[in-house]
């Protein structure tokens, strides 16, 4: 991927940031991943954790109260700079922020008990490649817990700006994380995102939390 292409994604995360939380259903959205993952990864109160893609912080406060700290990556400043007026508001000091791009992530971010995400993957040009990094981040036998859309038909997104999958093949990401070195890999339902379709009536969007350890 370019680096006009990158820019092009951060441009338009920027944009939307200060309206990000204004959406009713992303809350809910978090709200329910953040619900699945503590029903499958034992949360502890000493762990050390890593929202890659964290955006305004929704899943990351919402996972918060269960484990040590999290350092929130994300590649727009915008996005960053909204979860931490968050964070100075509620007084919350157990959370870093941290500008990146998967493929820049500091050497000495490592050592992680934890790392999730939320509907970041389907933005991701190579997820293999991705989910490669992201494993020196975790301690042996860290955990990872990535939430995102199923496999969908393209409607999902209005803008298909910085969308590079319409949706992901469950079983296609559990190969590529055992690819990346991770092991007991599990697949589960997170939530079914609700919206109106263009003949009338609703359309539901699966959404996916699979869990594995690093090996």
């Amino acid at each position: 991927m370019t680096n006009n292409g990158i820019n092009e994604i951060k441009a338009r995360f920027d944009k939307v940031a200060a309206g990000w939380d204004s959406n009713p259903g992303r809350i809910e959205l978090a709200r329910a991943v953040g619900d699945a993952i503590r029903k499958a990864v034992p949360l502890r109160s000493d762990m050390n954790v890593m929202d890659f893609g964290a955006g305004t912080g929704l899943l990351t406060l919402a996972l918060l109260p269960y484990v040590q700290s999290i350092t929130a990556v994300d590649a727009s400043g915008e996005m960053l700079r909204v979860l931490e007026q968050k964070l100075k508001s509620l007084g919350v000091n157990n959370v870093k922020t941290l500008q990146s791009d998967v493929r820049d992530l500091p050497a000495h971010e490592s050592g992680y008990d934890l790392i999730v995400s939320s509907m970041v993957l389907h933005h991701i040009p190579d997820v293999f490649q991705a989910l490669r990094q992201l494993r020196p981040c975790l301690q042996t036998n860290g955990q990872i817990a990535l939430a995102d859309l199923d496999t969908e038909d393209g409607t999902f997104h209005p803008d298909p700006t910085g969308v590079f999958h319409h949706g992901l093949d469950r079983s296609k990401v559990c190969e590529w994380l055992r690819n990346a070195g991770f092991v007991d890999l599990a697949s589960h339902d997170a939530y079914n995102i609700k919206r109106p379709s263009a003949g009338g009536g609703t359309k539901q969007y699966g959404v996916f939390l699979i869990t594995g350890r690093a090996n």
